[in-house]
């Protein structure tokens, strides 16, 4: 009787593990998926309110490359210069799809005049 018991609670808890460590049985996520805190995470380092801090000439916001989803992820896929290749939001694509849709909203800041420095009066 203790050898079926043993059995039985090792068949049970094998039963168990293979639940919790199988991807396909987990239970997806129902949690949508935002956007801004992806960017804010991700992206606003360089990026913050859609600008760029490396190249101010070619911001985010308003960019060629948010014309459609699939140039976002080429885009993306291959970046240029410094910019970080982040595998968990282009081979995602639920996650890349919130980025874009953040991304498509950001709005273009007017130019702003640099602030220079007043010189000084020589003496």
């Amino acid at each position: 009787m203790n050898k079926n018991l043993q059995s039985l609670c090792f068949v049970a808890v094998l039963a168990v593990s293979i639940g919790i460590l199988s991807p396909s049985m987990a239970k997806k996520s129902t949690k949508k998926l935002d956007g801004n805190q992806l960017f804010q995470q991700n992206c606003a380092g360089c990026h913050a309110a859609g600008e760029n801090k490396v190249d101010p000439n070619h911001p985010v916001a308003g960019s060629k490359e948010l014309a459609t989803l699939a140039s976002f992820k080429t885009y993306l896929s291959a970046p240029p210069g410094h910019m970080p290749y982040y595998e968990h939001i282009v081979n995602d694509d639920s996650t890349l799809k919130a980025l874009y849709n953040y991304c498509k909203q950001l709005k273009k800041l007017p130019f702003k005049q640099a602030s220079l420095p007043l010189k000084q009066a020589s003496l």
